[in-house]
């Protein structure tokens, strides 16, 4: 009895997440030929092996790419993130069409964590919906982890990596999650599932960043010029929806 009353009410479960319908909650298509500072901040200072700079942050033809490049030995690069207030989705599904060059000594993101400064939010989580970097070759990982922050021992997490050719292509990479778990999703299709960490705390944030983790790993010389660097992450879009649970 107690057996068949569980897989009643993980039916219902998953009933509800297949009828629940969604709002779109925010929106970026890079129109213009500027960032949007109303929306989004860029990051600064060294970080790793690399630089930001919110020049290499270009945007054309409704893409926003990030150029890496290397300039008297320094390897710039570039981040940006959503300002606070732009995004509040409690549940729902964060979605990015991207594409990458896959480069020695690089790592791409693509991320949505929860507001760190809300102290009503006993438990954080953090979202790493796209990370490839050059030991991918191509291929690229997921990752989830939650726990309070200040406390190792609650601290947990779980990473997948998927060796697909991703890199030089157009995908959508994406994240759903409800009171029945998280999925991951590469173009509409579920890649990883996790039924463990909190579920309703509010993404507070969308952050796309490119990262020289070792110079040591790099080319020859570097990146070259800005002008001639092939090395380059881009953004067709961004969105997020909430979660509207479907009517009793």
């Amino acid at each position: 009895m107690r057996l068949h009353r569980l897989l009643l009410v993980l039916l219902a479960a998953v009933a509800g997440a297949e009828e629940a319908s969604y709002k779109l909650a925010f929106e970026e298509n890079f129109d213009g030929d500027k960032l949007d500072e109303e929306t989004w901040s860029t990051n600064s200072g060294k970080y790793r092996d690399g630089t930001y700079t919110d020049k290499a942050i270009s945007i054309k033809d409704g893409v926003m790419t990030i150029t890496t490049w290397t300039e008297k030995g320094i390897c710039y690069t570039g981040a940006i993130n959503t300002k606070s207030g732009k995004l509040g989705v409690k549940q729902g599904k964060i979605e990015a069409r991207l594409r990458f060059t896959p480069v020695p000594g690089m790592k791409m993101m693509f991320r949505s964590n929860t507001d760190y400064l809300d102290r009503d939010q006993p438990n954080r989580v953090g979202f790493n919906i796209f990370e490839a970097f050059s030991g991918a070759k191509g291929g690229y990982l997921v990752g989830l982890s939650w726990g309070d922050p200040e406390d190792p021992d609650e601290k947990k997490g779980i990473k997948q990596s998927f060796p697909v050719t991703a890199g030089k292509f157009w995908h959508t990479y994406g994240l759903e999650w409800d009171d029945s778990g998280y999925r991951f999703t590469l173009d509409g299709k579920i890649v990883l599932t996790d039924k463990k960490a909190m579920r309703s705390i509010t993404r507070r944030g969308i952050n796309l960043q490119s990262d020289v983790t070792s110079k040591a790993e790099a080319p020859r010389g570097g990146y070259g010029s800005k002008e001639k660097s092939r090395n380059i992450y881009e953004v067709d879009w961004v969105k997020a929806w909430e979660r509207v649970p479907a009517a009793k």
